[in-house]
C-alpha cells in the first residue's frame, strides 16, 4: 500500500500490534509518549513487561533511526516502522542499526514484517521506562 500520511502507516501499524499473531504476543498499546527528550509515535509493552518503542516515517528513515535511537533510552526494544519500499532501502545500512540497537519493520498485506530484529537492551532511564508503561491502557 502506498502511504499519503503517516497516521496512516501508524493506524495500520497498531491494528497489526492489537492483532494475535503480533510478534511479540499481546501488547499493551499507546501512542505519542512524550518525555523531555522528544515524542514516540507508539510505545507498547508486553506481557513480561518490556517497552517497545516505534518512530514511524514515511520516507526520512534516517530521521527514524535518530529518533528510535534515542527511544533506547526507556525502551527495551526499537524499532523504526516505514513502507516496504522506504523499509528495504534502510535495510542496505544494517550496520547502522545494529550499531546503534533499532529494528527496521513495516506493514505488508495487513502483517506486521520485521525485517531487522532489535536487541533486547535494558532502558538507560528505568523511572522513564516505568513512566512510559504507567501511560499505556489497560
Amino acid at each position: 500500500m502506498a502511504y499519503r500520511e503517516e497516521t496512516q502507516l501508524v493506524d495500520d501499524f497498531v491494528g497489526c500490534l492489537e492483532a494475535e499473531s503480533s510478534p511479540w504476543g499481546p501488547v499493551r498499546v499507546g501512542r505519542e509518549f512524550f518525555y523531555q527528550r522528544g515524542k514516540t509515535d507508539i510505545v507498547a509493552a508486553n506481557e513480561d513487561g518490556e517497552v517497545l518503542a516505534f518512530e514511524a516515517k514515511l520516507v526520512r528513515w534516517r530521521d527514524a533511526l535518530h529518533q528510535a535511537y534515542r527511544n533506547t533510552c526507556f525502551s527495551h526494544f526499537s524499532y523504526i516502522v516505514l513502507p516496504m519500499a522506504t523499509a528495504l532501502r534502510a535495510q542496505k545500512y544494517h550496520a547502522e542499526f545494529e550499531r546503534r540497537g533499532v529494528g527496521i519493520c513495516y506493514v505488508a498485506d495487513d502483517e506486521l514484517v520485521i525485517l531487522h530484529q532489535a536487541p533486547k537492551l535494558q532502558p538507560l532511564l528505568p523511572w522513564l521506562c516505568n513512566r512510559a508503561t504507567s501511560s499505556l491502557a489497560r
